[in-house]
């Protein structure tokens, strides 16, 4: 199941409030970032597409939440 949160930078925010040791650099793909989010324009909004990050785990909906 995609986690979906529909407010610009929403999920970037939550993401780097657990993680703050995570840049912007971390979600920058053309420059090695290990983080991508996508947003497919259908209406639902931003969800973690890929989280290949070596050190941290992927977060789950609950800590997401609970930001």
């Amino acid at each position: 199941m995609v986690d979906y949160y529909t407010t610009p930078n929403q999920l970037v925010t939550k993401i780097k409030t657990l993680y703050s040791d995570l840049t912007d650099k971390d979600f920058d793909q053309m420059n090695g970032g290990t983080i991508l989010l996508q947003n497919d324009t259908d209406g639902k909004g931003d969800y973690i597409k890929s989280w290949k990050h070596p050190t941290l785990s992927k977060p789950t909906k609950s800590e997401l939440d609970s930001v």
